[in-house]
């Protein structure tokens, strides 16, 4: 078994897998940008305000605090 952990305190530059979203309507969004549940992604840097920034299929995204406390992910 696997564990699993939130972005907020996943180490950077780990390659991890996302295993859920709390909140449906950031599911939707965060699928329109490559980032859905068993996509594989990499933490890259933290922001000043708490947030993250992911590298998904080529693509940087920047993902406030908030929404970083939702997702769950375990390392890839």
């Amino acid at each position: 078994m696997t564990s699993s952990m939130d972005l907020a305190s996943a180490p950077l530059g780990t390659s991890l897998t996302l295993l859920g979203i709390e909140k449906v309507a950031h599911g939707r969004r965060l699928a329109t940008l490559g980032l859905r549940e068993g996509s594989t992604f990499r933490l890259l840097a933290r922001t000043i305000g708490g947030g993250r920034i992911v590298l998904v299929a080529g693509s940087r995204i920047a993902l406030g605090r908030d929404l970083v406390r939702q997702l769950r992910a375990t390392a890839a």
